[in-house]
């Protein structure tokens, strides 16, 4: 009997060893793996979700500074790394313009610095002010329609300050949180 015992505490201790290396994922990550995506090092203590959304507005950060406004187009192309589903990448200038806006263009050019969620939260400003933080970045969390729906759904937003020659932008992109 103690061989058994011996024997599955073996196992055991194998498996919590495969957990921890990381040889061992959940089904959670399979969403991720098939958007064919990889998260920075050092990005721990985070949900998929938030290293996904993270690793995606420093990659559209990296293509702004590469190629300029030309990435704006980019930003907006339908089932494209940037605009899928639900997810998008968004840009405003500091002044508070939204410069990019994928679920719909016409939206783009208006000024967002007063923009609300369902609860009166001023979104806008707290954009705005998390971008011209010290940090430069941060999560952002509101209330706000599924696209399709007309009732709040908690949204969990990251926002972070780039800069293209002598103009400031923020670049965002959130999910929305099962509560």
């Amino acid at each position: 009997m103690s061989d058994l015992k011996t024997i599955l505490c073996m196992l055991f201790m194998a498996a919590i060893l495969l957990v921890i290396s990381g040889c061992v994922q959940t089904d959670d990550a399979s969403v991720y793996e098939q958007e064919n995506q990889t998260f920075e090092e050092g990005q721990t203590g985070l949900s998929l979700q938030e290293g996904y959304t993270i690793s995606q507005v420093n990659a559209a950060i990296d293509l702004m500074a590469e190629t300029g406004k030309l990435a704006f187009p980019e930003f907006r192309k339908n089932n494209s790394e940037w605009f899928h589903n639900d997810f998008y990448i968004f840009v405003w200038r500091t002044d508070g313009i939204r410069v990019v806006y994928p679920p719909d263009l016409s939206g783009e050019g208006q000024d967002m610095s007063e923009l609300e969620d369902f609860n009166g939260k001023p979104i806008g400003r707290i954009f705005i002010e998390t971008a011209l933080s010290e940090d430069g970045e941060g999560w952002v969390d509101y209330y706000w329609p599924k696209p399709g729906e007309t009732g709040p759904s908690m949204k969990h937003t990251f926002i972070k300050r780039t800069s293209i020659g002598n103009e400031t932008y923020l670049v965002g992109s959130g999910f929305y949180v099962d509560e």
